[in-house]
């Protein structure tokens, strides 16, 4: 007979409150469950997200990061900062008498709020501001990175539950339907990279070079590069 044991401040994720548990069959069944709700959230990624999990497209990956990072963002509530002389000091270190001319408030929000370039720029005009935010984005990426990859990982599982027999890989594609694949991909990602600010993502001048490559390459070799 198993031996009865009280689980006591099993600590449910790195951001969340310690859970009570009554016991191992107790938590056993809160971990099926929520392994049913991953492969449910998995099947809808499924059904509903064009590509999903091999690929994406910018749109939806876009938007299920923001989602990611609303999640990040409630776990991770945003500091309030006292500028005093370029340097930003968190409120709650100082000291009540302390004279502050400027507070900030610095979350997720705030430093995802900037350009890829205008966050770069920071670097030149306020370093200590971007250290801080950067920090925030490393973190919040991370995080959504393997929110992404847990979904995934769901996704397949239910891929397998679906079709048991498809256990091959699938064929490689030849090389002219590959790069087709590709080109489609890099048209997507230079609409996302200008929407984000990217002043070297051209969109006309990617579309003169796609061109200039399918000619090339059907002259050459005589297989079309459909996309």
């Amino acid at each position: 007979m198993a031996k009865k044991t009280t689980v006591a401040a099993v600590v449910a994720s790195t951001f969340s409150a310690p859970v009570e548990y009554k016991s191992y069959r107790d938590f056993g069944y809160s971990v099926a469950g929520k392994s049913d709700a991953v492969r449910a959230d998995g099947a809808w990624a499924l059904d509903n997200i064009k590509g999903f999990p091999d690929d994406i497209e910018s749109e939806a990956k876009s938007e299920l990061y923001e989602g990611f990072r609303q999640r990040y963002a409630e776990r991770n509530p945003e500091v309030e900062y006292a500028v005093i002389d370029g340097n930003y000091l968190p409120v709650s270190q100082l000291s009540p008498d302390a004279k502050v001319m400027e507070r900030l408030n610095i979350g997720v929000i705030h430093a995802f709020s900037y350009t890829q370039q205008a966050f770069g720029a920071l670097k030149e005009t306020d370093l200590q501001k971007y250290e801080l935010l950067k920090d925030i984005r490393t973190k919040a990426s991370k995080y959504c990175f393997n929110c992404l990859a847990d979904l995934k990982a769901a996704a397949r599982k239910v891929q397998k539950q679906r079709n048991p027999e498809s256990t091959t890989r699938a064929a490689t594609d030849a090389f002219n339907v590959a790069a087709a694949k590709m080109l489609s991909k890099m048209k997507e990602r230079v609409k996302s990279a200008a929407a984000r600010g990217d002043v070297s993502a051209d969109a006309k001048a990617l579309d003169a070079a796609i061109i200039a490559f399918k000619v090339k390459y059907e002259t050459a070799t005589g297989y079309t590069v459909a996309e």
